[in-house]
């Protein structure tokens, strides 16, 4: 979010200045464990499994693990949006999604709840398109991935599957791939997609076992996914690689072809960057004990038993350089939610040791508390959410007039944002923070042009006001 212009009004005089802006985007990758029919999880990671309850979230995810009912109460997703991190808190706008069972039985109510608990109708939605995979038997963890985002935030062109050669048909291990990756093309909301501002994101369930066979196949899938953005997307495209990776070591040949600065059939794009090592550093082991809090502190698998570092979002150079013009990461904000390293190789995040998330705020209907979050995280998945912060270039509107009805400050808008909400805040002094301006109207824009009134907003015979048009 950022101020598009300041007025200052006097009377009928008006001044304006116009400067461009940014749309911040909280974008998640997590492996959900929905397709494991979890009835009861027990310390290291040991599951008593059921078909029976193979489908919807596990308690924690939407909802507290102790009443997986009350949506209206949040869970880990929700609690996502409470973290401060560099200053940002907001509800997550992009959720990658691995092991879901199907988009009825897992994807549809995450949906749902986020909307109950937000409040706003319509605010999250899916992809339509059902991913597949091997054997179409998507249980104990083999289900498929998906993707949710808020509507008001991003809109999704496309969903196209990555398959191997043969197509959905071919998926197993004689083919590199076991679960269908999806491919999601997306631009910011409310304005029109152009090559500018759109940007992919690959989500991926990797081949898990630290076998030779295991790692071969990994590679493969790697293979595929590189294979595919040189031969679909521009050399310009902006792109998230993000997922399950399976790995115990950036040396696998699967992280190291996503990191390649060539794709397997030679063409020079789409280089992977790990915002951990940006330099490509190949001597890092995730699966050792270790008291290093920074190795520690990127593990994602088991919540319960913290010993992998599973989960991951890669990017190409020019999201994570921040070029110009696109889609551009916020250095420092890339972590694991709920681990900072203050916890123990291999011990729970529902420890009292656990410093990570301190630094929350009400973001919602209610407040989730750090304490409920660790539990929520260890009942959820076995797995942690994975969360970065990128910013994305929209157009700022343009003062097409600005007239008075006596005390009524009327503003014509141009080249707004469809369905953004814009607020004008009024100071008399330009000096305080914006914490301290006072909110004089508000408005949600119905498409590029729009006018809005802030009632008793000016006064011939009142002290010179400043105001400030916010698009959020």
């Amino acid at each position: 979010m950022k101020f598009l212009f300041i007025i200052c009004a006097v009377g009928l005089a008006t001044a304006s200045t116009v400067s461009a802006q940014t749309r911040t985007l909280r974008i998640v990758a997590y492996n959900i464990e929905a397709d494991i029919g979890v009835t009861n999880k027990q310390p290291a990671f040991t599951n008593i499994m059921t078909s029976s309850a193979e489908g919807p979230p596990l308690p924690g995810l939407i909802a507290p693990v102790t009443n997986s009912s009350a949506v209206q109460s949040g869970g880990v997703l929700e609690g996502i949006g409470e973290e401060v991190v560099n200053g940002n808190a907001q509800p997550l706008d992009i959720l990658a999604l691995e092991e879901t069972t199907s988009n009825p039985l897992t994807v549809a109510p995450i949906v749902s709840a986020l909307n109950s608990f937000y409040g706003i109708a319509g605010m999250y939605s899916n992809s339509s398109y059902q991913a597949t995979e091997e054997f179409g038997d998507p249980t104990v963890g083999d289900g498929p991935n998906a993707i949710i985002f808020n509507t008001r935030t991003v809109q999704l062109l496309a969903s196209t599957p990555v398959d191997p050669a043969g197509g959905a048909n071919n998926l197993g291990s004689t083919y590199g791939e076991y679960r269908e990756v999806m491919r999601y093309e997306f631009a910011p909301a409310g304005v029109a997609p152009a090559a500018t501002n759109e940007f992919y994101i690959y989500v991926s369930h990797y081949k898990s076992g630290g076998t030779s066979a295991d790692l071969t196949e990994r590679k493969g899938e790697a293979q595929i996914i590189r294979t595919n953005e040189a031969i679909d997307l521009s050399a310009t495209a902006r792109i998230l690689y993000v997922g399950d990776y399976n790995i115990t070591s950036n040396r696998e040949a699967s992280y190291q072809i996503i990191a390649s600065n060539a794709a397997p059939n030679g063409i020079q794009q789409g280089a992977g960057v790990d915002p951990y090592y940006p330099a490509n550093n190949q001597a890092i082991n995730w699966h050792s004990s270790t008291t290093d809090t920074n190795l520690l502190s990127q593990e994602s698998d088991n919540g319960e038993f913290i010993q992998y570092r599973d989960d991951l979002e890669m990017m190409t150079t020019n999201v994570y350089s921040g070029a110009a013009g696109g889609l551009k990461y916020v250095p420092g904000t890339y972590h694991s939610f709920g681990n900072n390293g203050s916890i123990a190789y291999q011990a729970s995040v529902n420890n009292s040791t656990n410093t990570a998330l301190k630094n929350l705020v009400t973001n919602g209907p209610v407040f989730i508390s750090a304490s409920q979050l660790l539990v929520d995280l260890t009942g959820g998945s076995d797995h942690l959410p994975v969360v970065g912060d990128y910013t994305i270039p929209i157009p700022a509107p343009n003062i097409a007039g600005i007239s008075l009805a006596k005390t009524n400050l009327i503003f014509t808008v141009a080249n707004g944002i469809t369905n953004a909400a814009y607020t004008v805040l009024m100071s008399t002094n330009v000096a305080p923070p914006l914490a301290n301006w006072i909110a004089v109207a508000t408005n949600v824009a119905t498409g590029g042009n729009f006018t809005f009134t802030a009632t008793n907003a000016a006064s011939a015979s009142a002290p010179q006001r400043f105001f400030v048009l916010q698009v959020r």
